[in-house]
């Protein structure tokens, strides 16, 4: 199965578009979902996270919006769009250029955000990356994924594209220190036939658990619900 998240495939893929960034296939031209209602909900400005930032669209908004933004991707194309963007647009944030699994964070954000990462990698490089996440989240922020998501159990992998992931898989994998607040699915049809006939995409909102005692109790509670699921 070919996957997307070689680096070479990255570079073959920024190669054909230029700077054109519509033709990448992760294009989008709005805030990832959730993105408004954390800005709303927090009322002021905090500090911003987002890893694997492509273009830079959800940077650009959040910088837009006064946020102090970070925006990491291994694609020097990636970080020369988002830059170029925010220039363009007079608004400042910080680049980092750097493989997320091998980053360490030095800092702690109140909103990390993946829009499209996570679901790219190869699976050895899952505990590296939930590791720097873990790092990056500050004590009660926000953390919001966009992750294709695979609708039923046997829901096959496609020939190419992202891994598709259940939305039960993306809650322990987080588990306990993120807690799921918010979760919404978008369906996309239409596709072509080595990706699928249609796809979701799921969109998880995260809050990190405030205390100690909060992380023990939602560990105490899967055990209970995964008790009565075996009886």
């Amino acid at each position: 199965m070919e996957k997307v998240h070689d680096k070479e495939n990255f570079y073959k893929i920024y190669d054909w578009a230029g700077s054109d960034r519509s033709k990448l296939p992760w294009a989008h031209d709005e805030p990832t979902l959730f993105l408004r209602d954390i800005v709303a909900q927090r009322g002021k400005p905090g500090k911003a996270l987002d890893i694997g930032c492509g273009a830079g669209t959800d940077s650009m908004y959040l910088a837009g919006e006064g946020w102090d933004v970070t925006s990491l991707d291994f694609m020097p194309a990636a970080l020369e769009m988002t830059c170029a963007r925010a220039a363009a647009a007079g608004l400042e944030l910080t680049t980092i250029e750097a493989d997320v699994t091998e980053w360490e964070p030095t800092d702690k954000f109140d909103l990390v955000l993946d829009h499209g990462l996570l679901h790219n990698m190869n699976p050895d490089r899952y505990p590296l990356y939930r590791e720097r996440v873990m790092r990056a989240v500050a004590d009660d922020g926000e953390f919001v994924i966009l992750h294709w998501l695979k609708r039923t159990p046997d829901e096959p992998q496609s020939e190419i594209g992202p891994t598709r992931v259940s939305r039960e898989e993306i809650q322990r994998f987080f588990a306990p220190e993120l807690k799921e607040r918010f979760f919404a699915v978008e369906e996309i049809g239409g596709l072509t036939k080595s990706v699928g006939a249609s796809m979701a995409q799921g969109y998880y909102w995260f809050k990190r658990a405030s205390s100690v005692e909060e992380r023990v109790q939602d560990e105490v509670s899967s055990g209970v619900e995964r008790a009565v699921r075996g009886k």
